[in-house]
């Protein structure tokens, strides 16, 4: 029940909306009771001999049976038409406040998704978050108008057919509520066993998105070693299991829907005798049978939505649960209490860019701690970090950069140097020991400031769905055309560019221009320049590169470490060789600290590293 109001409370920015769909609602159903009365009185008044009503006959005075049969018929058409005004009106409302619901879930998810750590996306699998996130989001747009709204439209159906039908018949209105109890018995039976197989449905078909969307990613492999039809086994026993996880959920509803069914059953039948045997009694006119018969067949459709509203809210809450546990997910990398802003003393601005006038001033939030003014020293005291519990990455590892130097990171597979990178713009935190700038522990500092001093160059350069233009000024979306041409230029991006169909204005990333592998690393390389932060991290940025690629791309990053504090993840020795020292790690820990001629004269790692293949 806690989750159904968290859940609910998505919608209460439209709490005055939500009031004229109560509105409209009672009004609809007020319409709805008013329905078979006009026939009742045309079957008592018109073809019978019964008195006219008191109030009709106010209206109507001494008109001919024709003249009155005329004015029901007419009555007829008036009430339905407004009922159904009334109840698309109420209708087409609740979708709307559904639909803004689900908006504002979606936008909460998904900027939930973008401050989680790295750490959460470790031991999750992309194709079910993006179920999560696309789809069980649904399931409060369903709470919502097929839980809720549903549930207060059958509420007040019931209870005032119910009071009308008192006022005719005590004793038939009896037997028709005696099916309520039963009703909810089988919701209460039925309905724990409905959301827990609810849950392990959808489990089962975020595994399916998920399969293959790590299928589209790993295509190449799959065609090149002619796996098709092995990963076609796989996925088929996915699917085999989906739908089974479904049908088992589908079956205890369709065992629900029978004692649902049976409840029905036994209460018309009882309601069809007796009131039969009490229009031969004749303790009621043929029209107010009618009406009670009329008020009969839509007793049942809100009995009937109220069994919905059990299976509605048992389905909807395994999916608003799932989607909870996204927004209840730990954030592990959050700013102390009174964070220290960061400033550079110094920006470093090796590409002569045009300057940026802002036209609105930066508000930040208050702290009463003075800003650290970073010049560029880092120092990773007795670093120790895990990406599993018992699985140490990193062991007491110590160094230092001084500001403006530049450290060339190497060493075998899993020795740790992307992870050293990370820590620096605290994508994760040290499990031991610290990493600081200027001296100050960096979990001291404001994340985001933290981040805006730094620029990543990635060994696989990333670039979102959006103009060359918008891809270069990515950090930095206020900078002129000038200054992004002024960037591509610096990174020797400039003359590719100009020669696409749209120069800067085209289109790249998934489904538009594509673009080779040395081309999006010069982007990358533009996108750095035009952030133009003292600190930069570079993760193998030329390992994927040919020959003439690697030289453009080499001239770019010389340029671009000119006055940073630089640290590089390298492997090719015409890289590592420009760095003012080579830092070699080796099963976690710092093995070989030198440059290249006092490392060559150890005859450790890095000088075996260095000597000619064959």
């Amino acid at each position: 029940m806690k989750s159904l109001f968290r859940a609910l409370h998505y919608f209460r920015p439209d709490a005055s909306r939500i009031g004229l769909v109560g509105l409209l609602l009672f009004l609809s159903t007020a319409a709805g009771l008013l329905k078979p009365w006009p026939v009742a009185i045309i079957v008592d008044s018109v073809l019978g001999d019964k008195p006219r009503p008191s109030w009709l006959a106010s209206w109507t005075g001494n008109a001919s049976k024709d003249s009155l049969l005329l004015f029901l018929s007419g009555a007829t058409l008036l009430i339905h038409l407004s009922q159904g005004a009334l109840s698309s009106a109420q209708n087409y409302l609740s979708i709307a406040i559904g639909l803004r619901g689900l908006r504002r879930v979606r936008d909460e998810v998904f900027a939930r998704l973008e401050r989680l750590s790295l750490n959460f996306y470790q031991g999750s699998k992309t194709g079910d978050l993006v179920y999560r996130s696309a789809w069980d989001t649904y399931s409060f747009q369903t709470l919502f108008q097929q839980g809720l709204i549903s549930f207060f439209t059958a509420l007040l159906s019931l209870v005032l057919m119910v009071m009308v039908m008192w006022r005719l018949n005590v004793r038939l209105t009896f037997v028709a509520v005696a099916t309520v109890p039963l009703l909810l018995l089988s919701i209460k039976l039925f309905g724990r066993r409905m959301r827990e197989r609810g849950v392990a449905a959808q489990q089962a078909d975020s595994q399916v998105t998920s399969f293959i969307q790590q299928t589209i990613t790993a295509l190449p492999l799959i065609q090149s070693y002619t796996r098709e039809a092995d990963e076609e086994a796989a996925f088929t026993t996915q699917t085999a299991a989906a739908r089974d996880r479904r049908i088992t959920q589908h079956g205890w509803e369709l065992v629900y829907w029978l004692a649902i069914t049976v409840a029905f059953s036994l209460g018309t039948a009882a309601i069809v005798w007796l009131g039969s045997r009490q229009v031969q009694a004749h303790r009621l006119t043929i029209g107010e049978l009618w009406i009670f018969l009329a008020y009969l067949a839509q007793l049942y459709e809100p009995l009937n939505q109220l069994s919905h509203v059990g299976t509605t809210v048992s389905n909807a809450s395994a999916g608003t649960q799932r989607v909870f546990e996204i927004l209840d997910a730990r954030d592990e990398i959050t700013d102390a209490p009174g964070a220290r802003p960061v400033r550079n003393s110094k920006p470093p601005n090796p590409v002569p860019l045009p300057s940026i006038s802002k036209t609105e001033p930066l508000i930040e939030p208050a702290s009463s701690a003075p800003p650290l003014i970073l010049h560029g020293n880092i120092r990773f005291d007795r670093v120790s970090f895990a990406y599993q519990p018992g699985q140490p990455v990193l062991k007491q590892i110590s160094f230092e950069v001084a500001a403006g130097e530049s450290v060339a990171i190497i060493g075998p597979s899993g020795a740790g140097k992307t992870t050293v990178l990370n820590l620096l713009p605290r994508f994760y935190d040290p499990t031991e020991g610290s990493v600081q700038l200027e001296g100050i522990d960096l979990r001291e500092l404001r994340t985001k400031d933290l981040r805006e001093q730094i620029g990543l160059v990635s060994q696989e350069p990333l670039l979102l769905p959006t103009t060359i233009a918008e891809n270069i000024a990515y950090g930095k979306p206020e900078a002129t055309i000038a200054q992004i041409e002024a960037a591509a230029r610096a990174a020797h991006a400039d003359a590719f560019i100009r020669k696409l169909p749209q120069g800067y204005q085209t289109m790249v990333g998934e489904g538009a221009a594509r673009l080779s592998v040395g081309e999006k690393q010069r982007l990358s390389l533009a996108r750095a320049f035009l952030k133009d932060a003292p600190i930069l991290l570079l993760d193998e940025p030329t390992s994927a590169l040919d020959l003439e690629s690697e030289m453009l791309v080499v001239a770019s990053l010389q340029e671009l470490m000119k006055g940073r504090t630089t640290l590089i993840v390298a492997h090719r020795l015409s890289t590592i060789r420009r760095a003012n020292k080579i830092l070699v790690l080796k099963d976690g820990t710092v093995a070989e600290v030198g440059t290249h001629e006092s490392l060559l004269g150890q005859a450790g790692y890095y000088a075996q590293a260095c000597q000619p293949v064959g």
